[in-house]
């Protein structure tokens, strides 16, 4: 007898076989199942839903082209979808933001994950929030806070320095902690 966790791994199994033979029906269903998650994660990074869905459409053509890479020995089959939904979006706002090399008296400052503005949160709380930070300033607070980034990491990802990394943490802090005030205050 098959337990539900075995019956849903062969479920997954054949929906990622049907991907790999192109079936249309099988990239539907995957694309549902994991369009919300997705969503969500691309949500955290760009301000218009048109945008957060573009990219989730053009990281799942990427994901469907590149199925016959997916190893499971190397991991789950969600997270190595997200992987790819997560680095095309972060593609595509390298393309479409600047990110201002602000480095000065930041330098020395380091930022600590603990002293996240965003903990204690819903998420849809956090998406307003995130609107109104600059767009530059939004992809670097998502990767630090939401996503578990190491300051080191954003600079490489996003090919700016580290003083530039925590500049930006340092603005958003700023933004949201005032944004947060006004929120907080303007609740009955």
């Amino acid at each position: 007898m098959i337990n539900r966790e075995g019956l849903e791994e062969f479920k997954e199994k054949q929906v990622i076989n049907g991907c790999r033979r192109n079936d249309r029906l099988s990239q539907e269903k995957l694309y549902k199942q994991f369009f919300p998650a997705l969503f969500c994660l691309c949500k955290r990074f760009f301000q218009n839903d048109h945008e957060a869905r573009e990219a989730v459409n053009d990281g799942m053509l990427k994901v469907y082209k590149n199925i016959d890479s997916y190893r499971p020995e190397k991991g789950a089959f969600f997270n190595w979808v997200y992987t790819i939904i997560r680095n095309t979006a972060l593609d595509k706002l390298k393309l479409s933001v600047s990110i201002p090399q602000r480095a000065e008296a930041l330098s020395d400052i380091e930022s600590d994950p603990g002293d996240n503005p965003l903990r204690l949160l819903e998420s849809k709380e956090v998406y307003k929030l995130l609107d109104h930070l600059a767009p530059a300033t939004r992809v670097v607070c998502s990767l630090f806070y939401l996503e578990g980034y190491s300051i080191a990491d954003i600079g490489e990802r996003l090919k700016i320095s580290t003083g530039t990394v925590k500049w930006h943490l340092s603005e958003s802090r700023k933004k949201l902690k005032e944004n947060l005030e006004k929120y907080f205050n303007a609740r009955p």
